[in-house]
């Protein structure tokens, strides 16, 4: 009986170290990932106070590939165009319509629909950055006219043309 005592704690204290590693692990390359991002945003010319953070920096990786991190956010800059486009439009950039019921979604700077989007993948090390409106992504060139601030060409994500 002791014996299987020793063999189940032995197998409890496995666990609990491999599960504190992995997440040990994911926490300080969560810092780090989240520290390059940061980098290509400055490059960007974002305020640090102007930086409105949607979703933090988090880690992704699906069985047995590449693991990335992603981060999204818009900026207060942003937000204001953002919030003058609807009220002068009268539609939200979705093509939802303003009305009395969702006009109060203008006073949450989360509900912004420009946003930068950025991924960090650790091989090869590069942070990729992308123009997001209303949940579609946009090209660079689009994004020039509408967004208040320009992701370093060497940081846009690599899109084949079309024929």
């Amino acid at each position: 009986m002791k014996k299987w005592h020793i063999i189940l704690g032995s197998l409890l204290l496995i666990i609990i170290l491999a599960n504190g590693g992995y997440m040990l692990y994911v926490h300080i390359n969560t810092k780090q990932a989240d520290n390059q991002i940061n980098r290509i945003i400055e490059e960007a010319g974002i305020p640090e106070n102007g930086i409105i953070v949607i979703e933090k920096t988090k880690y992704n990786q699906k069985v047995l590939s590449d693991e990335w991190w992603t981060k999204e956010i818009t900026t207060e800059k942003d937000y204001e165009n953002w919030k003058k486009t609807v009220k002068e439009q009268q539609h939200f950039l979705n093509g939802d319509k303003l009305t009395s019921k969702n006009e109060s979604k203008l006073d949450s700077k989360t509900n912004c629909e420009l946003k930068y989007n950025f991924a960090y993948y650790k091989n090869p090390d590069k942070v990729y950055g992308d123009y997001v409106i209303s949940g579609d992504s946009v090209s660079s060139d689009a994004a020039t006219r509408i967004f208040g601030y320009t992701i370093p060409k060497n940081h846009l994500p690599f899109k084949k043309n079309n024929p």
